[in-house]
């Protein structure tokens, strides 16, 4: 072999490849299957049999599905009627006992517990069957600490507030079957202030229904609310108590309180164990009432 560039030849060996001839067997293999033969003497009854099993089997999955959702029962959301226990490391608006929801009342356990608010607007209450329709109160040596408690339109049979200490005590505008108020002026009643609301809980307003009864309480510690508003509330055969409050200021404004009995039967009552350090009553009329 032999290339010419630029009027150069060079020349090259020759190179001989031997060829090769080989081939490929693949081997073949034979096995064999063995044949199985089974004898089901059901004859005819083989469909029935078929059909009845498949008939029980649906059966159980869908009385398993029936009884898995039947046996679900899912805690009452605030604020649907339920217990509500809350206390000092509560941050979110808590789920309701399961089984409460049954008593129709909305009670909030909330023992050391601090509270942004607690709106309650247009809502009927009451019964022939409970004790007060609207309670607020501490037991033993505790109090529910409120910045500011607003009771504004309002109609009961009756209203008592006592063993309570209130900064300053606002009693305006309003008519009852009879109103004996006889607070007691006491020096050092602290002015109850909720200051940040940082961990407070937020709980959504309580509005537009019915419950037998509410309940608001605490037991084991003090507990504290910014704002505790009570407005268009209506109750009928029970009336209201409120106990053991520490407030800064409270306003009871344009409300009708009386159960028929009379005038000199009082019927909006604020006890003598109830201390302020002021207080404003104006405009509060004595008229024949009943609430039914």
């Amino acid at each position: 072999m032999k290339i010419t560039f630029k009027s150069k030849t060079f020349r090259f060996p020759k190179i001989y490849i031997p060829k090769i001839r080989a081939k490929l067997s693949l081997p073949v293999l034979q096995m064999a299957i063995p044949r199985i033969k089974t004898k089901l003497g059901l004859g005819d009854n083989f469909r029935k049999i078929m059909g009845i099993s498949l008939s029980l089997a649906g059966l159980i999955i869908v009385g398993s599905v029936y009884f898995a959702i039947a046996g679900v029962n899912q805690a009452p959301v605030f604020p649907q009627s339920a217990t509500y226990d809350m206390n000092e490391n509560t941050t979110n608006v808590p789920v309701g006992n399961e089984g409460s929801e049954l008593t129709q009342t909305l009670a909030l356990n909330i023992g050391g517990a601090r509270i942004e608010s607690i709106i309650i607007d247009d809502i009927n209450v009451g019964s022939t069957t409970i004790t007060d329709s609207l309670k607020i109160f501490a037991t033993g040596a505790h109090w529910i600490e409120v910045d500011e408690l607003l009771i504004d339109n309002l109609t009961a049979p009756d209203f008592v507030l006592g063993s309570s200490e209130i900064y300053e005590l606002v009693v305006k505008d309003n008519k009852a079957d009879g109103n004996s108020f006889s607070p007691t002026l006491t020096n050092g009643i602290a002015d109850i202030t909720l200051a940040s609301t940082r961990g407070a809980i937020d709980l959504p307003a309580v509005t537009g229904s019915d419950y037998d009864r509410i309940v608001i309480n605490t037991s084991g510690a003090n507990a504290q609310i910014g704002k505790l508003h009570i407005k268009n509330l209506k109750a009928y055969d029970e009336g209201i108590v409120l106990n053991n409050l520490k407030v800064g200021k409270l306003t009871i404004q344009n409300s009708s309180i009386g159960d028929g009995d009379g005038i000199d039967s009082a019927d909006f009552i604020i006890q003598s164990d109830t201390k302020i350090a002021q207080s404003t009553l104006t405009n509060n009329a004595e008229v024949p009432i009943s609430v039914k």
